[in-house]
């Protein structure tokens, strides 16, 4: 049974492929969307085994797993209570009691406070909901996911084969197989809902399309983009300004982004913001280092965690998901929250028991990044290490995986790319192309800020850099002259043949 729920899903999906290819993409043969799916299905396939097989020891792990497993306990409260399972869905009872009673053993979900909101429950909820048409197939929910992404992706397409002179087959697969695009789009995590949002916010914005084509898009888009990585949103709305506004003061575009960069920077430290920004930027990173390190969090109060360094975990007995303090060590209290506000502290009540939050361990791509310490001046003297950081790494070493290498490739193809792009072979563009390039870069490089000062492990560093990706895509396919690319290729060639 479980087969034939799979196979259907996936012919149903292929099926849909080939009918909106031959109805919307007439550019490239019919079969084209399908044969790229079925590609992308097999990026889903290899993302379930290595979250099974290479890590998860024959269980979907990572939060891949975590997510897939929350959903059905989300899922089972509606046989329940629907009125229950509903207000979950709608999040319309936050009350700790209430939420205990059905979630208490999750922790995506029931994870404390966050800055914004609680983004991961979006991706639960989601999961929850096809479990009532998927059967509980995960692969089926892989392929939805995939399915949605790549969708997405063929909706770019149409207004980049305006604007391009990539061939349609070749600039199609660009947008839905780009092997770090393809995999992360392909999983049943965040990604694949933000980047259907990322691609139709683009389009919206940027294609000269009807008003009520353009206003779903953006619509759509807004709502997948603030529900799923409210980052990314945040970054495109501050390049919106600068495309609506900034773009249009200079023709020679360096001098608008100069001139926009002076202007933000000076709004930042006039009003105060800037300590703030700091201050967030900076505990996202000592968090994030800590998990890098690996660790303890222990429970607290309600409040609060504690957090222990990974070397003086030996000052522990670990058992049965609870650690009991042998001799007074040092540990750091930790607010619930998305900045995990931290102080300095000791627990010294030899023999107390603390329940287990989390117990990491060293991760193997550690990346290492210049402490920001709250300091806005040093995260503006880090902006060169984390663009190094998110357009190089993973930069293989002795302790690398295989898995690290095909990202390390892809960075070099991509160095490759913006050399032929920017250097040997670009097109003449008229103003406002330029203004949406600038753009699409401008959008780029803060998203490689915010990955490269907060992540110091090269496994997130890919996955966090995607949204970055999708610009340079757009930006590689409207600025490469790929007819003069080839012609000169060609010409080369032939010469060549004749010597």
């Amino acid at each position: 049974m479980a087969a034939l729920i799979i196979i259907l899903y996936t012919l149903a999906f292929l099926f849909l492929c080939y009918w909106i290819n031959k109805k919307f993409i007439k550019v490239v043969p019919n079969y084209t969307l399908t044969i790229l799916f079925s590609l992308k299905i097999a990026y889903a396939l290899f993302f379930l085994y290595v979250y099974t097989y290479h890590y998860g020891g024959g269980e979907l792990t990572a939060d891949a797993g975590a997510f897939f497993k929350e959903s059905i306990v989300l899922h089972n409260v509606f046989y329940e209570s629907p009125y229950d399972f509903f207000q979950f869905f709608f999040g319309l009872n936050e009350n700790p009691e209430f939420i205990d009673k059905y979630l208490s053993s999750t922790t995506h979900w029931n994870g404390g406070k966050t800055l914004l909101f609680n983004d991961s429950r979006n991706v639960i909820r989601t999961n929850a909901l096809l479990l009532f048409i998927t059967g509980g197939q995960v692969i089926v929910h892989f392929i939805i996911f995939s399915f949605a992404s790549f969708i997405g992706g063929v909706d770019l397409f149409q207004w980049l084969k305006k604007k391009s002179n990539i061939p349609p087959p070749i600039l199609l697969s660009m947008l839905t197989l780009a092997p770090s695009l393809a995999f992360w789009s392909s999983s049943l995590i965040k990604e694949p809902l933000m980047i259907l949002g990322l691609f139709l916010l683009i389009r919206g914005v940027f294609d000269t399309i009807s008003i009520p084509r353009r206003t779903w898009r953006i619509l759509v888009g807004f709502i997948l983009t603030l529900g799923f990585k409210p980052y990314v949103l945040i970054c495109f709305v501050i390049v919106l300004i600068f495309y609506l506004s900034f773009s249009k003061l200079f023709k020679r575009q360096w001098l608008t982004l100069l001139t926009f960069s002076i202007f933000g920077i000076s709004v930042l430290l006039s009003t105060g913001y800037s300590d703030k920004i700091a201050y967030i930027i900076a505990n996202q990173q000592e968090d994030f280092i800590n998990l890098r390190d690996g660790g303890l969090y222990l429970q607290g109060d309600d409040e609060h965690y504690y957090y222990i360094y990974y070397a003086n975990r030996d000052h522990f007995k670990l058992e049965n998901g609870n650690a009991v303090l042998l001799e007074p060590v040092g540990a750091h209290y930790l607010k619930k929250n998305e900045n995990f506000e931290r102080f300095p502290m000791k627990l010294e009540e030899v023999g107390r028991t603390y329940k287990i939050h989390l117990h990491l361990h060293e991760t193997s791509s550690k990346v290492e990044v210049t402490p920001i310490r709250d300091n806005f001046w040093q995260m503006l003297l880090n902006i060169p290490e984390s663009f190094i950081n998110s357009f190089f790494q993973p930069i293989p070493n002795k302790q690398s995986t295989w898995l690290q290498y095909p990202a390390f490739f892809e960075n070099i193809l991509f160095a490759i790319l913006a050399v032929l792009t920017f250097i040997l072979f670009p097109r003449k563009l008229n103003q406002s192309d330029k203004r949406i390039v600038s753009t699409l870069l401008l959008f780029a490089a803060f998203i490689a800020m915010i990955v490269g000062w907060t992540t110091p492990v090269s496994g997130a560093i890919v996955r966090y850099i995607i949204p970055a990706y999708i610009a340079i895509l757009a930006v590689l396919a409207i600025k490469l002259d790929y007819k003069k690319m080839m012609l000169i290729f060609s010409k080369k060639g032939r010469k060549k043949t004749k010597v």
